[in-house]
């Protein structure tokens, strides 16, 4: 029984397999992080080095998210559930215009948000709602940024964390100064 174990164990040992090897792309992107305070989203490394920051959109209304239909981007800690091709997909935004094709860009990252459904990273119609409120409750990017994102960065598990603003919560977001500071620091340190 003793030698079963031993060979057990020995075999756990030497068979197991780096699941962050096979899940992380070759970029090294560790987890993506949301601001809803400076309207960015964050990609970092697994030293926790900032690897890209992009605009975003979130949620017309304010607060966290708690029905569906409340305009509300969710807050919390999130995992990427799925990356989907929306290059077809139309959304009717109910502003008389109906369906429009490309609403999503051409991508769309659904995340897992456990109570709500439907929530994600997609790309836009619209580029000039970026940074501002003007989703029904998911991240929208540019589509340039949503492209690069999918193909550098983004993987199915890959931690998503979305925090809060001031004026969402009494509790404001907490983000690195170069987070806040976006695209131009990016831009001075490539």
């Amino acid at each position: 029984m003793k030698t079963i174990l031993c060979t057990f164990f020995a075999c756990a040992l030497f068979c197991a397999v780096d699941v962050r090897a096979q899940q992380t792309p070759p970029s090294g992107a560790a987890f993506i992080a949301v601001c809803k305070e400076s309207m960015t989203l964050a990609v970092y490394d697994f030293n926790s080095c900032l690897r890209a920051v992009y605009p975003i959109a979130c949620g017309r209304a304010l607060g966290n998210k708690e029905k569906p239909g409340d305009m509300k981007t969710p807050e919390g800690l999130f995992s990427v559930q799925q990356i989907q091709d929306a290059s077809a997909w139309t959304h009717d935004f109910g502003d008389g215009k109906g369906e429009i094709r490309g609403a999503y860009g051409s991508h769309f990252i659904r995340l897992k948000t456990p109570g709500h459904r439907g929530i994600g990273i997609h790309g836009t119609h619209d580029p000039a709602s970026i940074g501002t409120r003007a989703t029904e409750g998911c991240v929208r990017l540019n589509n340039s940024d949503l492209l690069e994102l999918v193909k550098k960065y983004v993987y199915v598990g890959m931690p998503v964390v979305i925090l809060t603003s001031e004026a969402d919560s009494a509790v404001p977001c907490r983000f690195p100064a170069a987070v806040k500071a976006g695209p131009r620091l990016m831009a001075q340190t490539e």
